[in-house]
């Protein structure tokens, strides 16, 4: 360890973020309802796919218009984030300011905001990928009974795809607002007035 070095442990990132979540409970579940709907629409539409192409070996399941819908509401998931991330930086602005007058480095800033935006996107993704299995399933219910099972690798892949997907959007949207966070000058950031 150098002279001057901060140590920021991860446990430390996590009790942090969780106790900002906790604060700020409603603009945390505005994100992961964001998150829930469109990860929820996108398992359903891939949860239909896999079953069709379980019932229709070799044919075409999806339509291009589903895929295409699909992508649209993870995009609009992913502004939303992204807007909701910038939001908490402006709410945040002087307790950024204080954690880097105390010795907070800019990795350790990001480090807060990106685990803030992993556990986010972990549970939106959590309970919107079981969401959109169980709407896949029911919306083809009479072609599965004939069908006898259900396809479960495909559907276990299909929910771990969105479950990856919410935590890389997630992630992914919040980087430009970690980055602005964690380059806020500490003294124009205490000045700060929202």
């Amino acid at each position: 360890m150098e002279v001057g070095e901060v140590k920021f442990p991860l446990s430390e990132a996590f009790r942090f973020t969780i106790e900002s979540i906790r604060k700020r409970f409603t603009r945390a579940m505005i994100t992961a309802i964001s998150v829930i709907l469109s990860v929820a629409f996108y398992g359903a539409t891939r949860s239909m796919g896999v079953i069709y192409a379980e019932l229709l070996p070799g044919s075409a399941t999806i339509q291009v218009y589903q895929v295409v819908m699909a992508v649209i509401a993870l995009v609009v998931c992913t502004v939303g984030i992204l807007n909701s991330m910038l939001m908490a930086v402006t709410e945040r602005t002087k307790e950024i300011g204080t954690m880097k007058c105390l010795g907070a480095m800019d990795s350790h800033i990001l480090t807060i905001f990106l685990l803030e935006a992993a556990i986010i996107g972990l549970l939106g993704g959590l309970i919107g990928g079981v969401a959109g299995l169980v709407v896949g399933i029911a919306s083809t219910w009479g072609q599965v009974a004939g069908l006898g099972s259900l396809p479960v690798l495909g559907l276990i892949l299909t929910l771990t795809e969105s479950l990856g997907i919410s935590i890389l959007l997630s992630i992914g949207a919040t980087l430009y607002p970690a980055y602005y966070a964690a380059k806020l000058n500490p003294a124009e950031a205490l000045r700060f007035e929202v």
